[in-house]
C-alpha cells in the first residue's frame, strides 16, 4: 500500500463538470500523492436519527483511527427523538463539528448540510454503527486515484457477529452481495462510500426525497449520466456493528416492501406482497435445507404486518393524506428492487 504524506497547501476545490464534457470527467485539479508531495482533503459525513450512542461514538473513533488523516467530521443530528450528545472525548476536538437539524428531514437531508459546508476533495459518507477496518479511507483513495472516472467508490461491510441467527438472516435476505472482484456496480452502497466532491457537486448533491433509503442509488445513476462510475473496491472492509432484531428486520422488511406509513401506502398490497414473497422465501429453505431460517420468516412475516395494521388503525386518513400518499408511491415504487 503506497504511503500517502500529509498535505501542506490547501487544496483547491474542483471546478463543476462542463456541460459539452459529461462523459469525460476533468480530474486535474485533484492531487494525486502518488507524483506530489502533497495530499487530498478528506472530510467525513456522519448522519444520525436515533441510533445507540454507543455505536455513534464507535463510528467517530473508527474514522479517526484511519492510516489516512481526515479532515472534518460532521456529525448530522436528524431531528432524533432524543438530541445526540458526542462523546466526552469528542465534544473536546475541534475536528468534530456536530450540526442539529431542527426537525427530522431525512437521511439526504442530513448528508446535503453536511455537504454544504465541506471544501475537502473528498467526502466519506459513513452511516452510524459501520466502523470501517483503519486501512479503509487510504484504500478507496488508492483505487480512486488510480481510476479517475470513478465518482464513488464502496467496499464490503460484513457483521460483527456473523454467527446470529438473525444476523445471518439478514445478511442472507437483506443486504447486497458482494463480487469477489473490483470493478463497476449499478450504485455504491451507502453504508460507507466515498466520493469525489466533484462529483457530488456535478448532481446536485442527495436528492431529499429520499428520506429513508433508495437515495444511494438515486445519486449514483444521476453521477452516472454526468459521466461518472461507481465501483466496489474488493480489498476494503467496514464492520457493521448493528444490533439486529425482530422489531428492526421487520421494519427494514417494510421499507424494502414499498410501505412507509399508512399515508403513503396501501395495507392491502402490503399484506399480499409479504405474503406472497414470504412463502416463496421460506419455500427455497425448506428446500435447501436452511431450516432455522423458517421461523425466522414467519416471525418477521407477522411483525411487519402488525406493525403496519396497528399503525393503520391509529392513523387518521384524510382525504388529502391519500392524495400526497399516491404521489409518494409512485416514486418509491419507481426505486423497488435496488437494494
Amino acid at each position: 500500500m503506497r504511503t500517502f504524506q500529509k498535505k501542506t497547501h490547501t487544496a483547491m476545490q474542483d471546478p463543476k463538470l462542463p456541460a459539452d464534457n459529461r462523459k469525460r470527467p476533468e480530474t486535474s485539479a485533484i492531487p494525486d500523492p502518488r507524483t506530489e508531495q502533497t495530499a487530498a482533503d478528506v472530510d467525513v459525513v456522519i448522519p444520525v436519527y436515533g441510533e445507540r450512542p454507543q455505536a455513534l461514538a464507535a463510528t467517530l473513533s473508527a474514522s479517526l483511527k484511519q492510516t489516512y488523516p481526515v479532515g472534518r467530521i460532521y456529525v448530522v443530528d436528524d431531528g432524533s427523538p432524543e438530541p445526540v450528545s458526542l462523546p466526552d472525548w469528542a465534544k473536546a476536538s475541534a475536528q468534530i463539528v456536530l450540526l442539529r437539524l431542527p426537525q427530522n428531514q431525512g437521511i439526504s437531508a442530513a448528508r446535503n448540510a453536511a455537504i454544504a459546508l465541506s471544501n475537502a476533495v473528498f467526502l466519506a459518507c459513513i452511516n452510524t454503527e459501520v466502523l470501517p477496518d483503519p486501512d479503509w479511507l487510504v484504500t478507496c483513495l488508492d483505487y480512486l486515484f488510480s481510476h479517475p472516472e470513478v465518482g464513488a467508490c464502496a467496499t464490503r461491510v460484513l457483521p460483527a457477529r456473523p454467527e446470529r441467527l438473525l444476523t445471518r438472516w439478514r445478511m442472507r435476505f437483506q443486504e447486497p452481495k458482494y463480487p469477489e472482484q473490483s470493478g463497476p456496480t449499478p450504485f455504491a452502497h451507502g453504508h460507507a462510500v466515498l466520493f469525489r466532491k466533484q462529483a457530488v457537486d456535478a448532481v446536485g448533491g442527495y436528492d431529499v426525497r429520499f428520506r429513508r433509503h433508495h437515495e444511494d442509488s438515486d445519486i449514483c445513476e444521476r453521477m452516472k449520466k454526468s459521466g461518472w462510475g461507481s465501483h466496489f473496491v474488493a480489498s476494503g472492509r467496514c464492520i457493521s456493528v448493528q444490533h439486529d432484531s425482530l422489531a428492526e428486520l421487520a421494519k427494514k422488511q417494510l421499507r424494502d416492501s414499498g410501505w412507509y406509513s399508512p399515508a403513503e401506502s396501501s395495507l392491502v398490497r402490503l399484506y399480499f406482497h409479504l405474503s406472497k414473497w414470504t412463502l416463496v422465501r421460506a419455500a427455497r429453505n425448506l428446500f435447501k435445507g436452511r431450516l432455522r431460517f423458517l421461523p425466522v420468516d414467519a416471525a418477521i412475516w407477522a411483525s411487519a404486518l402488525w406493525i403496519a395494521t396497528d399503525r393503520t388503525l391509529r392513523f387518521p386518513r384524510t382525504s388529502a393524506d391519500v392524495v400526497g400518499g399516491a404521489s409518494n408511491r409512485a416514486k418509491t415504487h419507481s426505486q423497488d428492487g435496488r437494494k
